[in-house]
């Protein structure tokens, strides 16, 4: 009889307990953040891995991941964006794109309290951007292109509008090449269409060596247009001529650059696994803070992942990889017939 008391006691306490342990829970705490992630296209490996991993990642700590793709329109990009901001989304990443259409609906962001990270982009109301070592990395391609074309020749670019990293590509690249008198930039940069961008590129390299039977170099900014420069250049028997360097290590970039007889050709790999990882934790440490003002404060405002090097020709011996030294590393490598001040 006891027994059966104690037992009619316990379940009304726990359920009280229950319902005690449950108001303390704040309707903040209870619901989950959302971040809002706006594409501007998925549509080579690398914007689909890195989209990937920020997804992956903030899934891991409990976020949810509203994804957009505007298929390479910069305008329903922006929407996209404005519509996360009408939302009232936790945070928002903008990954890729124009990055000049973004200037103001970053600062919109920034003043509904919104935090922002770019990826490929630079803004002015972001916390914080993530980007691949576009700099050095494209630096080495341009020295790699000079080695081909012996420091004399002509050669073009192969673009797409708008997207700030691929302007600092091409102009990393052609960093080396001006110092160059005899090589020569024979046409205004090609914007290759991104709807089709092996084709579109097939018929600006065909036509260009046609108007140009001496051109030795194409460089392209990004990936896909170089698989069409190299099947333009093969088609026309110039492999022995024109050589390729690009930026983007996709799947059919390196498959192309495989091939018995392809063009001699180089290319940076960015890490879209890196790249996607690290956007995602910026824009969880940018929620901690209770303002983007004091997130942009305390933030690092530049994350840059490493690159890699690659070629068909002899990569070994072609690229010679920086060191990495702490300071005790340094004075021995640099200093080590002298005492050590520290």
């Amino acid at each position: 009889m006891e027994k059966e008391n104690m037992r009619v006691v316990s379940i009304p306490l726990v359920i009280a307990f229950l319902l005690f342990s449950f108001c303390l829970i704040s309707p903040s705490q209870a619901q989950q953040k959302v971040v809002g992630v706006a594409n501007q296209w998925l549509g080579n490996d690398w914007n689909f891995f890195a989209n990937e991993a920020i997804v992956k990642y903030l899934e891991s700590k409990g976020i949810k991941a509203e994804v957009t793709n505007a298929q390479g329109r910069t305008g329903q990009q922006k929407s996209d964006v404005e519509n996360f901001i009408a939302k009232k989304v936790n945070g928002i990443i903008i990954k890729g794109g124009e990055g000049g259409a973004f200037l103001d609906v970053s600062m919109k962001a920034f003043q509904a309290n919104i935090p922002v990270v770019g990826v490929m982009m630079f803004l002015p109301g972001a916390v914080a951007t993530t980007d691949s070592n576009v700099w050095e990395g494209n630096v080495d391609m341009g020295i790699w292109l000079v080695n081909q074309m012996h420091g004399e020749g002509k050669y073009i670019i192969l673009d797409a509008a708008g997207w700030h990293s691929l302007v600092v590509r091409r102009e990393a690249v052609e960093l080396v090449l001006k110092w160059y008198p005899a090589i020569k930039r024979v046409a205004n940069v090609y914007e290759v269409d991104t709807a089709d961008p092996v084709n579109n590129s097939v018929s600006i390299v065909k036509s260009t060596l046609r108007a140009n039977p001496d051109l030795k170099a194409v460089v392209c900014t990004w990936g896909l247009p170089a698989v069409g420069a190299m099947k333009a250049i093969t088609e026309m028997q110039k492999q022995k001529q024109v050589s390729v360097v690009c930026t983007d290590a996709d799947r059919p970039v390196l498959a192309e650059m495989a091939k018995p007889g392809a063009p001699r050709a180089a290319c940076l790999g960015l890490d879209p696994k890196l790249n996607g990882e690290y956007a995602a934790e910026l824009i969880v440490d940018a929620l901690k803070y209770k303002t983007v003002a004091e997130a942009k404060a305390n933030m690092n405002t530049l994350y840059v992942v490493p690159t890699d090097l690659m070629s068909n020709t002899d990569p070994k011996k072609e690229f010679r990889l920086k060191r990495v030294f702490t300071l005790n590393e340094a004075w021995q490598y640099y200093h080590s017939a002298h005492k050590r001040p520290w």
